[in-house]
């Protein structure tokens, strides 16, 4: 299945050297508002991660698209209906999904979780990936929790709440417990206050 995504994910995941992780997606789309955001400024202040994301679109595994403006319209319409205010890249991805037929994109965005969810997407983020990326065996959970720390020391911010059932997340795994479902795995995917 295809997604598509905002800036947030393919930085902290290009920051991480984790970006192969997005192979579990046949196509990773992305905006030309995010291409813009994480690859044009991001090699303007030289950002290694930013030279990452480009490789990866350069290979193939990361499409840009031009976004149609009536699906961004319709995404505008339900920001205003829930008194929410996105950034271009997070509703240029969003409307991406929806024009494309994908029901999964990637965010680290509370609002543009909630957005999406309201239009019937499936939004993941950044610690979804990561614990997709221990349960496939593609990266090992001191892996997992050395990229978390590296993260957050680099300043992705989440709640002590969110970073415990992350951790939990993780010690499930390996124990081989099943990760929980829906809405409370929904705890992992973005930033929460």
């Amino acid at each position: 299945m295809a997604a598509s995504s905002d800036a947030g994910p393919l930085i902290w995941l290009g920051k991480s050297s984790l970006i192969h992780l997005l192979k579990y997606y046949s196509e990773i789309m992305i905006p030309e508002a995010v291409y813009e955001e994480a690859v044009v400024r991001g090699l303007e202040r030289r950002f290694e991660d930013a030279q990452i994301i480009k490789n990866a679109i350069e290979e193939g595994g990361i499409k840009v698209y031009e976004t149609n403006k009536q699906f961004k319209e319709n995404v505008k319409d339900v920001e205003t209906k829930l008194g929410i205010e996105l950034g271009e890249g997070e509703r240029e991805t969003i409307a991406l999904a929806l024009e494309k037929g994908t029901s999964i994109f990637l965010t680290n965005d509370e609002d543009a979780y909630l957005v999406g969810r309201t239009l019937g997407l499936k939004p993941k983020g950044t610690l979804y990936v990561l614990l997709k990326g221990v349960k496939d065996g593609c990266i090992d959970k001191k892996k997992a929790k050395e990229s978390l720390k590296q993260m957050l020391e680099e300043g992705f911010w989440l709640s002590p709440t969110i970073i415990h059932n992350f951790h939990e997340a993780l010690d499930r795994l390996s124990s081989g417990l099943i990760l929980p479902q829906g809405e409370k795995l929904a705890s992992f995917l973005v930033f929460k206050p």
